[in-house]
């Protein structure tokens, strides 16, 4: 199974989980409220699920607040990959 890094970023007092797939970056906020966005990472999360079974790790956990809740966030985001997965298998999407 691919791991694949992401970094706990912050601009301007906005803070943010960045995921890097291939040549695509994905920015999943944590300090606001952007329905939309997070809607977009999700579906390129999805669409990165149909090539193959993969997990989202942080390259460095911190003990600040935004790097505890970016690593818990991304251990519940990483079990959601691996049930979509295998109901994408069963249906023979991926």
């Amino acid at each position: 199974m691919e791991t694949i890094k992401a970094t706990v970023e912050s601009l301007d007092d906005k803070h943010f989980i960045k995921i890097k797939i291939g040549d695509d970056e994905i920015r999943i906020p944590m300090s606001n409220d952007k329905p939309n966005e997070v809607k977009s990472a999700f579906n390129k999360i999805i669409t990165r699920i149909k090539v193959g079974e993969f997990q989202i790790k942080l390259e460095k956990v911190e003990e600040d607040l935004f790097s505890l809740v970016a690593n818990e966030y991304l251990t519940q985001l990483n079990r959601e990959i691996q049930e979509v997965h295998g109901e994408m298998k069963q249906y023979g999407l991926a």
